[in-house]
């Protein structure tokens, strides 16, 4: 979407207040919501630290939260502040005992005191295109090497810079940089699949060509990642309107979406369900965040959808799963009752999700299989 709609508010409107009325959030049978946190902030990426702990960053208010629950009562019984001060820090992600912080300029390493929840020593490790169209930057880890996603300037256009519309892959010190896979307008969700090995992005479609195109993709950056597509193509390798000439002869080369969704959902956090806690079914599917649209008639998303994933790594299917965001029968106008952003499975198998809306106050909710 627009960058109205990553500084984390509406490009034209106000939402109108929830309403006791209001069901609110649900989840299928069988399963329990709680509320893990109430921030109060804007909390976006969601990690786990080495110790267990529940970390998030809140780019509006440039902090970094950690959320102890050392009784594992499935509440997190406070707030630490571990950073603040930030320029909108994003992504976050372990490695090898130490925290990095992606914010929109830069991938700063950190020393990790998990006794007392306390992150120092930073490094700077990597300069990034700061700001632009797009300003959120993620990161994930693979196979000894750092994947950094940078969005566009631009609903639609030709970047000058090769950095941006792409993933980046560095060695964990910020060497070695390169564009690993480009045409990606805005990749916000980075995970990686389990069962081909390889780093799965969330891509959010351009605005304005209606209210159902283009769809909101699912990539699989693969072993060497390649060009996606942006801004000739989208989807299965349709040619864009605005670049019909030369789509032509780039787009039977691009890598085509690996999984497609519904136009404007706004598509953020992803995670693979690694644990054993939900029934085995569930078990590598992929749980994705859709933010919510802000320039279709009818809204969609606000809400976390299922992917169902077979072995060969074949996404076969789509279903709700974390629902009840946006208040029943609602129309152009808006009335969120919150705005799921960033997903994570817990060392005890639990499903945690962020919500970035200061009408939800900034909750993190908890998602636990208590059974039929």
């Amino acid at each position: 979407m627009l960058s109205c709609l990553l500084l984390l508010t509406a490009c034209s409107r106000s939402p109108q207040p929830a309403t006791a009325a209001d069901p609110g959030p649900t989840v299928p049978p069988g399963f329990r919501l709680q509320v893990f946190a109430e921030t109060g902030s804007t909390p976006r990426m969601l990690a786990f630290s080495p110790g267990g702990v529940l970390l998030a960053t809140a780019t509006a208010d440039g902090k970094v939260f950690a959320l102890p629950d050392a009784k594992r009562t499935g509440r997190a019984e406070r707030i630490v502040t571990v950073l603040s001060d930030q320029n909108a820090p994003h992504g976050i992600a372990f490695y090898e005992g130490k925290l990095y912080i992606a914010g929109t300029g830069r991938v700063v390493r950190y020393d990790w005191d998990e006794a007392n929840l306390r992150a120092t020593n930073p490094k700077a490790l990597v300069g990034l295109p700061p700001g632009g169209g797009h300003f959120t930057r993620t990161l994930v880890f693979h196979n000894g090497k750092m994947y950094v996603s940078i969005g566009s300037t631009c609903n639609v256009c030709r970047e000058e810079d090769p950095r941006r519309a792409a993933v980046m892959e560095f060695n964990p010190d910020g060497s070695g940089g390169r564009v690993f896979a480009r045409g990606l307008r805005n990749a916000v969700g980075l995970a990686v699949s389990p069962q081909t090995n390889t780093v799965w992005a969330s891509d959010n479609g351009r605005d304005w060509l209606g209210d159902n195109l283009p769809p909101e993709e699912i990539n699989d950056l693969g072993a060497s990642g390649g060009d996606f597509g942006w801004p000739f193509c989208y989807g299965n390798r349709t040619a864009d309107t605005e670049f019909s000439r030369e789509a032509t002869t780039r787009c039977p080369s691009t890598v085509p979406a690996k999984f497609q969704m519904q136009a404007h959902s706004a598509p953020l956090g992803i995670a693979f369900y690694t644990g054993t806690q939900f029934p085995p079914e569930y078990r590598g599917d992929l749980f994705v965040a859709f933010h919510g649209s802000w320039n279709r008639s009818v809204p969609t998303g606000y809400k976390v959808v299922r992917i169902e994933v077979n072995e060969r790594g074949e996404a076969t299917g789509i279903s709700d799963f974390l629902t009840g965001f946006i208040a029943p029968g609602e129309t152009r106008k808006g009335r969120w009752l919150g705005r799921p952003v960033g997903i994570a499975v817990g060392p005890d198998g639990a499903l945690f999700v962020s919500d970035d809306s200061r009408e939800g106050r900034g909750k993190i909710y908890r998602v636990t299989w208590e059974g039929k």
